[in-house]
């Protein structure tokens, strides 16, 4: 299995890596190839709304969505990791997800339609349902691109500077990568 991970965080060393970090070595242990792209370094234009890539699913503007959109085709499994700001993915993660609507086609038919998709998410407040926000956002997203949304994972009380998230989480986190692998 090709699994991608759409690294949201602009922290390389924060809180969300530790759950990346986790899910990652499941699956690396069973021998399934992993891909993390650090959306913080590359470079991200906003979607235009123009639909100029529901014709071919090429979209007109020239930045590395082309190579996002490259390894989500070629992935069998995308996990979204992000900390949560305002009650929704990093700004990063966001722009990649606008622009996913190169995937569909000028009938809204999904182009990566089959795909499993998995959310890592961590965040400041002890309330679970500050979440729920980004929940919905993710299942709509995944239910318009006919992925099938294989599990969250969401840490709450999160901190700065990161902290090492509870024992509870990272096993609930390599539980969940185990049942994909």
């Amino acid at each position: 299995m090709k699994v991608l991970v759409l690294f949201g965080s602009p922290r390389k060393k924060g809180n969300t890596i530790q759950l990346v970090n986790a899910f990652s070595r499941i699956l690396k242990d069973k021998g399934h190839s992993m891909k993390m792209l650090y959306l913080n370094d590359m470079n991200l234009r906003p979607c235009q709304g123009c639909y100029a890539c529901l014709k071919e699913g090429v979209c007109r503007i020239n930045d590395d969505m082309k190579d996002i959109r490259k390894f989500i085709g070629e992935s069998d499994l995308i996990v979204y990791a992000t900390p949560i700001y305002w009650f929704g993915p990093s700004g990063q993660l966001k722009l990649v997800m606008d622009r996913s609507i190169a995937f569909m086609d000028e009938e809204y038919n999904s182009r990566i339609k089959g795909k499993k998709a998995v959310t890592l998410m961590t965040f400041a407040s002890d309330e679970k349902d500050t979440c729920q926000p980004a929940l919905d956002m993710f299942k709509k997203t995944f239910d318009l691109l006919g992925l099938k949304y294989a599990g969250s994972i969401e840490v709450p009380a999160c901190v700065d500077p990161p902290a090492a998230i509870r024992k509870a989480y990272i096993d609930k986190t390599t539980k969940l990568a185990r049942s994909l692998a």
